[in-house]
């Protein structure tokens, strides 16, 4: 069975540690969306708009009020909005998309590299469970893990890894332990509105 490249995986594990470093990066992309104060909270009825990423064959839904961020690496970033009294914004959500051309890598093998990269990075990480679903009829893999970041904050997270033709997909929700369970409904409602695209 063929492994993801080694570049693959550092990027990923970029990617998480982006994520438990610094999860209130808010980077505004069009100056003609204003920004935007406060946040949702579980039961609160929510607007949601859609993303759709045609060179790499998905949507996903996101909530109104948090920002995306379109990166160069395949990586879409949305973040909620950040509390008043808050520096840093609580949530995170990234969809990450790793072309794995010519390469036949089941859910389970790369959730479990990306794993034992990310718990190399992370000497406190903790593997709370690894569970299999499905994600838009396909196969994935799900894990949920905490880790402490560079600032000594400890942060959940739920990463799920699918595969479909030959391309990976890695979505990962992330939030400070405190606020994990308060945007956790949010995350469930974003991974279920993951659809792929007609080739």
């Amino acid at each position: 069975m063929s492994e993801i490249s080694r570049n693959d995986i550092i990027i990923s594990v970029s990617i998480v540690a982006m994520l438990l470093i610094s999860v209130g990066f808010i980077t505004l992309l069009n100056n003609n969306n204003p920004p935007v104060f406060g946040f949702f909270h579980e039961g609160e009825s929510q607007t949601f708009l859609t993303y759709t990423d045609n060179k790499n064959h998905y949507e996903i839904k996101y909530p109104n009020t948090w920002e995306r961020s379109v990166k160069l690496n395949n990586e879409v970033l949305f973040i909620a909005p950040k509390d008043a009294s808050s520096v840093s914004s609580p949530a995170g959500f990234v969809v990450k998309t790793i072309p794995t051309p010519g390469k036949n890598i089941s859910t389970d093998a790369a959730t479990k590299q990306l794993t034992s990269e990310i718990q190399a990075a992370h000497q406190d990480f903790n593997l709370e469970s690894t569970t299999t679903t499905n994600i838009d009829g396909k196969k994935a893999t799900k894990i949920i893990f905490t880790a402490t970041d560079s600032k000594l904050q400890n942060r959940k997270a739920m990463q799920i890894v699918i595969s479909n033709y030959e391309n990976l997909y890695i979505l990962t929700y992330k939030a400070s332990t405190d606020k994990y369970g308060s945007y956790e409904n949010t995350a469930n409602q974003m991974v279920d509105s993951f659809k792929f695209l007609p080739r």
